[in-house]
């Protein structure tokens, strides 16, 4: 595959990913592992969340979330809207365990 690709375009060997697209990726000889742990926390601590305990559900289905909380619907870059676009990444990306809770008020 290296030699076809070589062949083909002018490549440059990197050796094996650490981090693609703020995914951390860990290699072992039979396994490949993927998170976002750092990305998580970065959302946390921008939301004033770092101190947080972990739940075993993650989301109470008798909450209710108030949208929009900047009071201004026509702005789609609200602080809303932003955590949303995070969750949504993290959800897509390596925490398919959250993306019922982030899509329900998507």
């Amino acid at each position: 595959m290296k030699n076809t690709l070589h062949s083909e375009w002018e490549v440059t060997n990197l050796g094996q990913p650490s981090k693609i697209i703020g995914i951390e990726v860990m290699c072992t000889n039979d396994t490949i592992t993927i998170s976002q742990e750092k990305y998580i926390k970065n959302v946390l601590q921008k939301e004033g969340m770092a101190n947080v305990n972990p739940v075993g559900m993650p989301m109470d289905p008798n909450i209710k979330l108030e949208p929009n909380l900047d009071n201004n619907k026509l702005n789609q870059s609200n602080s809303f809207t932003k955590l949303l676009g995070s969750l949504q990444f993290i959800a897509n990306s390596t925490r398919q365990d959250i993306t019922y809770t982030v899509n329900r008020y998507h």
